[in-house]
């Protein structure tokens, strides 16, 4: 299947591994120029370089904390200096401080907003003039499960991903003429790095093997598993194709129907 987007440029945030080494592979497997970043410019361009020995498509990798404006800034000016435009923006940001009301404070507040709701707020600020001139454009910002089902043990990525969710929506609606849409993805736990820390931190609190507690969270999801990278690579791409062309302003949850919702 064609999905039109051969040739794009995407960024896609946090993208050495995981969630967004995932969206990237498959985004380039589409025929998009990829930007990989991180942290870590050497994890970073590992990534590009397999992701382009795979696909045989161009990929270029920028070290970038997405926590730091200049650091985000820098990251825009160079996809532009290599590939002289960007269409698709993917936001993937960080893993806030754990803790209810009254374990967090203040400083944990700011540095939820600073890490989970500001940088996907700039990088849209930067990248939708680009998105303007050509009428055409994709954005999707990773959220979480969490919107859907409120944690209390996580309330400020509770908080602060749900903004992430008012922001899609609001510039869905302001930048739809433009021909830029906007959609919000909510996963739930991913065999990811990541997900694999939080089971055998989970395992360790309960005395339980990490076998143990993934089969606990499988069994929760009426899939009886755990959701994998490329389940959500899979939507994302979609999202970004000219498949979806009338699909913005969504958000779209990827648990298994763990959650049972029915908005």
């Amino acid at each position: 299947m064609n999905l039109g987007i051969q040739e794009k440029t995407a960024i896609i945030c946090a993208s050495s591994k995981g969630l967004g080494k995932a969206c990237a592979l498959m985004l380039s497997q589409e025929g998009v120029n990829v930007v990989i970043c991180s942290r870590n410019y050497e994890n970073a361009l590992q990534t590009a370089q397999e992701i382009q020995k795979e696909t045989n498509n161009p990929t270029l990798a920028v070290a970038c904390d997405l926590n730091d404006a200049t650091s985000r800034e820098e990251l825009v000016k160079k996809t532009l200096e290599r590939f002289s435009t960007i269409d698709i923006l993917v936001t993937n940001v960080g893993h806030p401080s754990h803790g209810g009301l009254h374990a967090l404070h203040k400083n944990d507040w700011d540095l939820g907003y600073q890490n989970i709701l500001y940088p996907s707020v700039h990088l849209c600020q930067m990248v939708i003039p680009h998105m303007q001139k050509s009428k055409w454009g994709r954005i999707v910002n990773i959220s979480s499960y969490v919107v859907k089902m409120p944690n209390p043990k996580y309330l400020i990525s509770t908080v602060f991903r749900t903004s992430l969710l008012a922001l899609s929506q609001a510039l869905s609606q302001e930048f739809g003429p433009d021909g830029i849409l906007v959609n919000t993805v909510c996963p739930s736990l991913f065999r990811t790095p990541l997900g694999e820390r939080l089971m055998k931190k989970w395992a360790e609190q309960a005395n339980k093997t990490v076998e143990e507690i993934e089969a606990e969270k499988a069994d929760i999801t009426q899939l009886k598993r755990i959701g994998e990278p490329e389940d959500l690579a899979s939507l994302v791409t979609f999202l970004c194709s000219e498949m979806a062309s009338y699909i913005t302003g969504q958000s779209i949850l990827l648990d298994g129907a763990q959650s049972k919702h029915l908005l």
